[in-house]
């Protein structure tokens, strides 16, 4: 049987040596200030490795992948070795100091345990 935390865990130290750090930010809209009326955010940061790559030119369609948007090899796991919540639109990625808002996640998460993301970055 195939042990897939382990293939998590490879695919976390590949990424180490070829990547850089990332970070997936996370914002919550919570109950409505008082004093405000404006919903309270609340923001989480998780810090993980990942590698950040150029589409292909001819992957570029206009629709669902537009000129700009970029492709994030992302890590299943933090920095400290727990585990990363799924991305998700909505979310954003910090990378070298850029933030770029989520599109579409690929999750290669054979019976339940992820491996690997598969973020698209969309563009600036």
């Amino acid at each position: 049987m195939t042990d897939y935390a382990k293939k998590a865990r490879d695919a976390d130290a590949k990424l180490r040596k070829k990547g850089g750090t990332v970070t997936l930010r996370r914002i919550v809209l919570g109950d409505d200030d008082p004093d405000t009326g404006k919903p309270i955010k609340t923001v989480t940061d998780y810090t993980a490795t990942g590698v950040k790559l150029n589409y292909e030119a001819e992957r570029i369609d206009g629709t669902l992948i537009q000129a700009g948007d970029q492709e994030l090899y992302l890590s299943p796991l933090q920095l400290n070795g727990q585990p990363l919540p799924a991305p998700t639109v909505g979310d954003l990625v910090l990378v070298a100091g850029v933030q770029y808002a989520i599109g579409p996640v690929q999750k290669i998460e054979p019976v339940d345990v992820p491996v690997l993301y598969i973020v698209q970055l969309k563009g600036n």
